[in-house]
């Protein structure tokens, strides 16, 4: 049997963590999380300790989890809106800890149909100028919020610094301003057209290959705003040679960023996840036909050759 939510209150105020092991699903009643525990929780997440606050976060987090029933090829994710709504609301309560926590997982674990719901928040907050919720905002294609992120662009606080510029921007994409999406998606043909030549490494000869890193940054970006455009020029990266390195350590080949960049607009598809056979890799790629008009000529190419480079390394290679 489960913990009571002022059992869990009670551990986390004494200074003790959420446990791995901690059966959850005490709080789940007919399929919901209870009522009384939700306001508990809520109630605690709002006044709470930083430490109790990341503690109730992680704790909402995995009975979110345990409430999602997945149809088969699914993952489980936050589909419950009572949990969505205490993440979003109280879990901002405070610029802690548990804050970056709450965000984190709304953007990584929600679908954008579900951020939607929440559209009112969103504009509350932009009302009173603030920024707190822009990435979800992105997500979420809060169509609403378009004119007030817009206006939140030409004050001079979000031009400070080019962090602040970044956010917004790709919040204005995401919402519908071509001009700043068509930016985004011509910095991803260029970082891919001026590749520069892959690092020496002492292993083997790279020949011709070229470093992706600056390409893995845009598929990112491209990710992040998630419209149909950015995310059918995501597709077209499914195929790519290009890789990035970590010079006599590692290499990785780009087409695993471009898969990241469309499972968190997609978080719920395990076909998006980590394909390990030439059919699991067929299978993405005809998701990306089906859901976003992604056009593919030829075969599916060989599995990405990525590699761990030897920890030891032979005295003649040295």
């Amino acid at each position: 049997m489960g913990k009571s939510a002022q059992q869990y209150i009670a551990e986390f105020r004494r200074g003790e963590a959420l446990k791995s092991t901690d059966f959850v699903g005490g709080l789940v009643v007919n399929g919901r999380i209870e009522k009384s525990a939700l306001s508990l929780l809520t109630r605690e997440l709002a006044t709470g300790t930083p430490v109790v606050r990341t503690n109730i976060v992680e704790l909402l987090y995995r009975v979110g989890l345990e409430l999602d029933k997945p149809m088969p090829g699914k993952f489980s994710i936050i589909r419950d809106h009572a949990v969505m709504k205490t993440l979003l609301v109280e879990g901002f309560a405070k610029d802690d800890e548990a804050s970056s926590n709450a965000e984190s997982i709304l953007r990584k674990k929600c679908r954008p149909a579900d951020l939607a719901v929440f559209d009112e928040i969103y504009i509350n907050s932009l009302r009173r100028e603030k920024g707190e919720y822009l990435y979800l905002i992105a997500k979420a294609k809060s169509s609403r919020a378009a004119p007030l992120v817009e206006a939140l662009a030409r004050s001079a606080v979000w031009q400070e610094s080019e962090d602040y510029r970044q956010i917004i921007r790709i919040t204005q994409a995401a919402l519908g301003n071509a001009g700043i999406e068509a930016e985004f998606i011509a910095a991803a043909v260029k970082a891919e057209r001026d590749a520069p030549p892959a690092p020496k490494n002492r292993f083997y000869d790279v020949g011709t290959a070229r470093d992706g890193k600056q390409v893995a940054v845009q598929l990112e970006l491209l990710g992040l705003i998630g419209t149909p455009r950015t995310l059918l020029q995501v597709c077209r990266f499914l195929r790519s040679p290009l890789k990035t390195y970590v010079p006599n350590i590692k290499e990785r080949s780009i087409r695993y960023d471009a898969l990241d960049a469309l499972r968190y607009n997609f978080p719920d598809e395990k076909v998006l996840s980590h394909p390990v056979s030439a059919v699991e890799w067929r299978a993405a790629e005809q998701f990306c036909v089906a859901n976003l008009g992604a056009t593919f000529d030829g075969e599916t190419p060989e599995l990405p050759p990525d590699q761990i480079y030897p920890t030891r390394v032979a005295p003649h290679m040295r």
